[in-house]
């Protein structure tokens, strides 16, 4: 009998200390920057999300570390940077850790775990002990147990960029934004799509907030509200032009909200409501999460709690790609100042991909460019990049003015570049690794844990990517020796130096020895692309193209890429073109097709979506 009493007891006890444990409420919103008018936007009003801003915390430094959606969730959901898991290029689902999924941790100390209803991790599959319940119905109220603490998660879509991915601004409506009242950032030109596109944004905004309206109707019809901490965020920055998928705040810098119940006000160690001005990332929300929870933080999460603990005195983000394209960048800020560490040096910010030239916008600009109508500012983003880009985030909020050669400011410059290689090394930045590569390694396993037990040489292709990057003249010797190396990562960052160097003129002829490599089965495939496109730019055109059209011919996408980038020069293969496009059937390799027969004007830019044609993310 005493055993049988001690029994109840303890299960007794176990559903006290479930039920003293505070709900936690995540609504995720996508692909917006601070547009919210409780930070500042008058051409729009958000009542909901200010009234919660208005008894809670608004963050004003709140950074996603991935600039593109399932990088920024891959971070998320692990607590560990998606460069040093390896899935830092959108999207590759790609394995992942069966233990890198922080709201497990949540259900083994008994919560509810639910998620309504996108993932997007960048994983190939979420294991089944990570939620209770995932999908579209999914929710706290499906919970038997209601004394049961929950975490869900709901996720809106409204504000993503497939709601300005039309191809073209005709049929907008309704409207409750004019295009004539919103404000053009000194980055982009001031167009007519691209009003329009920023316009048709805000109305998404604005749908937005009324979305959170009846989830926090719900909540308080449940019954769960005075239980609840409450988060709102963004998954990374907005749809304008230079924003999602780029390092500049207008891809990671996002509104942040958490409003606490007057239970569990102790736990937000502030004031409500307030402003918080502390520097952090999505890197560390898992821990923060666990926190509030009483939860003990895994020891391979990387990040700290923002309600308590030492927060991190630096931001790190991160972009590997554009569609095809390898072109990783990295940043590093203090909060005033800010480094953009550019690797792939013959590229340009503007290099076209399939899915965000469905904007308008994006399309607009590029017109306009293309036809010599934009100033010295606007012209920048459809250059080859600059290795390094420094801004003073007080002075210039935008960042359009680039301080990396300003003698002023070589202090603030080595202190950020020696934090940044210094983080990359740390987190074994696995980013560096090309991605066609990638694919053969992770049949083995996860690329984290990989990296982990057979002690890859990550220092030593951050070292490579680096010195590909400086686009010196001088180190060619060292480029050579890097492609002469049997390790195919250093040998793609050789390549890529010598593609750079050829891109900006400096390169007048490839080395014989590095030509000779086209042939060699021994050199990886995506560094033959880039020294065949560095041939396009130092004249042995014939050769150079040649050899991508016939790779692009087998659906391969980095030789689409290289076609696309050398411009005007691929017109000695038009012809191969026009037949090839009548051929493939893969929607993404014929966006890159019609994009090089528009640069040598063999087709007109209209054409490069057709009527009908719709690519996804």
């Amino acid at each position: 009998m005493k055993r049988f009493l001690y029994i109840i007891l303890l299960l007794t006890c176990s559903c006290a200390i479930a039920q003293d444990r505070p709900n936690i409420l995540w609504l995720v919103c996508e692909d917006m920057s601070p547009y919210l008018s409780c930070y500042g936007n008058t051409t729009i009003q958000t009542p909901n999300l200010d009234a919660l801003a208005g008894r809670g915390i608004r963050f004003t430094r709140a950074h996603s570390n991935g600039a593109q959606c399932s990088p920024s969730r891959s971070t998320l959901i692990s607590g560990v940077y998606a460069v040093s898991l390896g899935t830092d290029i959108h999207r590759e689902k790609r394995p992942f850790p069966a233990a890198f999924y922080f709201p497990k941790y949540l259900r083994q100390s008994g919560y509810y775990t639910s998620n309504n209803a996108k993932q997007d991790y960048n994983n190939e599959q979420t294991p089944p002990d990570v939620w209770n319940e995932q999908g579209n119905k999914a929710g706290y109220a499906s919970r038997i147990d209601k004394t049961k603490p929950f975490f869900a998660v709901f996720n809106c879509g409204i504000t993503h960029m497939s709601r300005v991915a039309t191809h073209t601004t005709n049929g907008r409506t309704p409207r409750s934004v004019s295009p004539q009242a919103v404000r053009v950032p000194a980055y982009v030109p001031d167009l007519p799509a691209v009003r329009d596109d920023i316009a048709w944004n805000m109305d998404a905004v604005v749908m937005m907030d009324q979305w959170v309206g009846k989830k926090l109707q719900e909540l308080e019809r449940s019954g769960e509200a005075a239980n609840t901490i409450i988060f709102f965020y963004s998954d990374h920055g907005g749809t304008v032009p230079r924003g999602k998928a780029y390092t500049y705040e207008s891809g990671t810098h996002v509104p942040f909200l958490v409003s606490f119940p007057k239970k569990w006000a102790h736990l937000a160690g502030q004031p409500q409501p307030a402003t918080n001005n502390r520097l952090f990332s999505f890197v560390d929300l898992a821990p923060t999460v666990l926190q509030l929870a009483g939860v003990e933080k895994p020891t391979f999460m990387k990040g700290a709690s923002v309600f308590g603990g030492t927060s991190n005195p630096y931001i790190f983000t991160f972009r590997a790609n554009q569609g095809d394209s390898f072109c990783p960048s990295r940043a590093i800020s203090d909060g005033r100042f800010k480094l953009i560490r550019n690797f792939q040096s013959a590229y340009p910010n503007g290099t076209r991909q399939d899915y965000q030239w469905q904007m308008p916008a994006q399309q607009a600009w590029d017109q306009a460019f293309t036809a010599g109508k934009l100033n010295a500012p606007h012209q920048k983003f459809w250059r080859p990049v600059e290795p390094f880009e420094l801004y003073d985030l007080h002075a210039d909020s935008l960042e359009t003015n680039n301080l990396a050669e300003n003698p002023t400011f070589k202090g603030q410059l080595v202190e950020l570049r020696t934090e940044l290689e210094r983080t990359m090394r740390r987190e074994r930045d696995l980013g560096v690794i090309p991605r066609e590569y990638r694919k053969g390694l992770q049949a083995r396993g996860p690329l984290y844990t990989l990296a982990q037990t057979e002690n890859w040489p990550v220092g030593q292709w951050i070292a490579a990517a680096e010195k590909a990057s400086m686009c010196h003249l001088p180190n060619v010797p060292e480029l050579m020796r890097l492609l002469a190396d049997k390790d195919p990562v250093l040998q793609y960052w050789g390549a890529s130096g010598i593609c750079g160097l050829a891109k900006a003129g400096r390169l007048k002829k490839i080395p014989a020895a590095a030509t000779a490599l086209i042939d060699s089965k021994e050199t990886m495939k995506e560094a033959k692309c880039l020294l065949a496109e560095a041939l396009v730019y130092t004249g042995s055109s014939a050769r150079g193209l040649a050899y991508l059209y016939g790779l692009l011919a087998q659906g391969y996408g980095p030789a689409g890429a290289a076609l696309q980038n050398t411009g005007a020069a691929v017109a000695p293969v038009r012809r191969q073109l026009e037949q090839l496009l009548q051929h493939e059937k893969r929607a993404r390799y014929r966006f890159y097709i019609r994009s090089c027969l528009i640069n040598c004007g063999a087709l007109p830019y209209a054409a490069l979506y057709p009527p009908g044609e719709k690519i996804g993310d």
